[in-house]
Formats: C-alpha cells, sequence, structure tokens
C-alpha cells in the first residue's frame, strides 16, 4: 500500500509539473532576476580584492536572495497541492509572510557555507603534507556539510508551513537531518541527477563563455530553483508533517495556536490521565510526545485546562 502511494505521489509530480510547467518557469523567473542581477554584481565588486574577500563578498549572495526562496517554497508546496496557484501573488506572500526567518537562515548558511569552503581547503591541503589527522578532520568538515545540507531540505519547507519558533524550525530540521537519512540520501541523490542531466549542455559550452552564460540562463528560468522544491518536497514533506503534526499531509496552512487547538479539539476526545500535567509544566521542550504525535506544549496544557473545566461543569 505504502508503495502504491508513493507510486502515485511521483506520477503526480510528474504530472504537476508538465501540467504546471508555465507556472514553474514563472516562478524561477521570479527568483532568476533579481538572483542574476545580484550575483553580477557582486562578481564585478569581488574581481577588485584577492581570491579570499571575491569569495566572501561574492557568497553575500546567499543572505541576499535566499529570502526569496521562500516565495519558491510556497508555490512549490501549493502546485504540490494540486492547487490553482496565483503565482506572483504566493511568491510575495511566501517572502513577506517568512523573510525574517529566511533571513536567519540565510545568515546561518552563508556563514556555514563560506568557513566551510575555506576548511575544506584548508584541511585538504594540509592533509597532503602531513596527512594522519588531517584527513579526520577533513571527513569531519564534509559530515558536517553534509548535516547541513540535509537540514536545508527541511527548513525552507517547515518554515512556510509551521508557525514555529526559530529555535524550534533547527531543532526539528537538526533531528531530521541525522534520523532520516534514508529519505535524505533518496532526495540527495534524486538532486544530484536532475543537476547532472540539467547540466549535460554545458560540457558542450566550454570555451564559449557566451554559450555558457546562455545555457546557464536557460537552466535557471526552466530548472532552477523551483524543481529543486517540488523534487526535495516530494522526499520529505510526509516525514516532516508526522514529526510535527501527526499527519502526513500538507492539507492545512500556517495556523495560531487557537486555530491548532481547534482542530485537535473537533477531531477526538483526548484521554489526559496519563500525562503528568506538573511535568509538562516544567518542561523547556516545546513540544511534547501524546498520544502517538507530537503537540505544542501550550496547546496541550489549554486543551487539558478545557477538559478539566469540562469535568468540573
Amino acid at each position: 500500500m505504502a508503495t502504491e502511494r508513493k507510486k502515485f505521489t511521483f506520477e503526480n509530480l510528474v504530472s504537476i509539473y508538465f501540467r504546471k510547467i508555465h507556472k514553474i518557469i514563472f516562478t524561477n523567473l521570479l527568483f532568476a532576476l533579481p538572483f542574476g542581477i545580484v550575483v553580477f554584481l557582486l562578481h564585478l565588486i569581488g574581481n577588485n580584492f584577492g581570491s579570499v574577500l571575491n569569495i566572501v563578498i561574492t557568497t553575500l549572495v546567499i543572505p541576499i536572495c535566499y529570502p526569496l526562496y521562500a516565495g519558491v517554497t510556497k508555490v512549490t508546496r501549493n502546485l504540490g497541492r494540486v492547487e490553482d496557484v496565483d503565482v506572483f501573488a504566493t511568491f510575495i506572500s511566501g517572502i513577506t509572510e517568512n523573510y525574517k526567518q529566511f533571513l536567519i537562515h540565510s545568515i546561518i548558511l552563508y556563514f556555514v557555507f563560506t568557513i566551510g569552503i575555506f576548511s575544506f581547503s584548508f584541511y585538504a591541503g594540509m592533509a597532503k603534507v602531513l596527512g594522519g589527522m588531517m584527513y579526520v578532520m577533513l571527513v569531519a568538515v564534509i559530515l558536517i556539510a553534509l548535516w547541513v545540507l540535509f537540514m536545508y531540505l527541511y527548513i525552507p519547507l517547515m518554515t512556510v508551513t509551521f508557525e514555529l519558533s526559530e529555535k524550534d524550525i533547527l531543532k526539528n530540521s537538526a533531528l531530521m537531518a541525522i534520523g532520516e537519512l534514508k529519505v535524505n540520501f533518496a532526495a540527495l541523490f534524486s538532486l544530484a541527477i536532475l543537476t547532472a542531466i540539467c547540466a549535460t549542455p554545458l560540457i558542450f559550452c566550454m570555451g564559449n563563455g557566451v554559450a555558457v552564460l546562455v545555457v546557464s540562463a536557460i537552466m535557471l528560468l526552466l530548472i532552477y530553483p523551483a524543481s529543486f522544491s517540488l523534487v526535495s518536497n516530494f522526499f520529505i514533506q510526509e516525514n516532516m508533517m508526522m514529526m510535527i503534526t501527526g499527519k502526513a499531509d500538507l492539507i492545512h496552512d500556517r495556523k495560531s495556536t487557537e486555530e491548532k487547538l481547534a482542530q485537535l479539539r473537533n477531531e477526538s476526545k483526548e484521554d489526559f490521565s496519563d500525562v503528568d500535567v506538573e511535568k509538562v509544566k516544567k518542561s523547556k521542550e516545546d513540544f511534547i510526545f501524546h498520544n502517538g504525535k507530537m503537540i505544542k506544549r501550550d496547546v496541550l496544557l489549554k486543551m487539558i485546562e478545557e477538559k478539566e473545566s469540562e469535568k468540573n461543569e
């Protein structure tokens, strides 16, 4: 049954991609235009400095443009729900609703990415000379980079879909980066294949700078980043939804605590006899595992309080 559902979901993914290709291209265009301008300007500035500062300056494209990815994520998430999406309005709302958190994510990613580049170069060079411990450090850098990469598969969709604090987003993403290795590697492998297929035309353009720019621009419009977002969402959304809500779907939009509470209240009559209320109150965790799913602590306490009120009445 699970296999059939997965196959059906994959067929939906392919169907959505080709039926909504015009919306995907428009989404990519909304992202690509500012992205291309920023990269060009940063490249011009960076060329006036040495290689180290050039990297530091050029990679500033991450904190400058990553908040735009909030719009891409919201569009592809809604396309994945087979909704009739107003691309421009959804793209803008995705940015305005999430730009603060995406800016924080982008700053973290910028420092990790920049430090990672220099660390990899340093330990790779030292390993050739000293060997031994330097190889261990090089492997450690690669593993940390892989962990962060897996985290950033979850962070965009989690941020756009749920009303969570930055701490909860990072914590949940960090846990799923390790706890869902099979899914993460499957997503990474699929994205690598997509990249390899898309990059194939570049092989025939080597030596011709204009051709490389034209092909890269076409790839940016037709493939990136919406296709990446759709593919990664396909792999991670079910497990992410199960972890946060206990449900493997993306039916609902972001909800306030009161809306979540109302939904939970209408769905079932919870039994809280096994819950240690004092322990929950003292807990520093934002989510509590109850009745087979993760529930926000303040929501759980509110539900218990209402249950007690009903009994007293």
